[in-house]
């Protein structure tokens, strides 16, 4: 089992547009399109740290924009199970990934 964390300053997303079209799906592209912007900012945030958590603890390589992050579901990559939670406060955006291999479920 790998854990990972980040947390990401909302504050410092300039161009929520520019971010979002580089490391969101489509699914999560039209979800965003229909927030506020103080709300697209926020989400964007949360979806970046929970990529930046999953890339941290997932033991093989990956890309921002491969997997679609729909928290709290259990997100199914490459033989691995990750679940990750996202959360915000004061200015701030954390994500936390856990990942296991999915085919024993066994710690690691």
């Amino acid at each position: 089992m790998w854990i990972g964390c980040d947390i990401v300053n909302i504050d410092r997303i300039k161009d929520p547009y520019k971010i979002a079209k580089r490391i969101l799906s489509e699914q999560e592209y039209e979800q965003f399109s229909n927030y506020s912007s103080n709300r697209q900012k926020e989400f964007l945030a949360g979806r970046f740290a929970a990529r930046e958590a999953i890339i941290k603890a997932l033991p093989i390589p990956l890309k921002l924009k491969e997997i679609v992050v729909e928290p709290p579901k259990e997100i199914q990559y490459q033989g691995y199970t990750i679940q990750v939670s996202i959360a915000h406060d004061g200015g701030f955006a954390m994500a936390t990934a856990l990942v296991q291999r999915k085919e024993s479920h066994e710690n690691i």
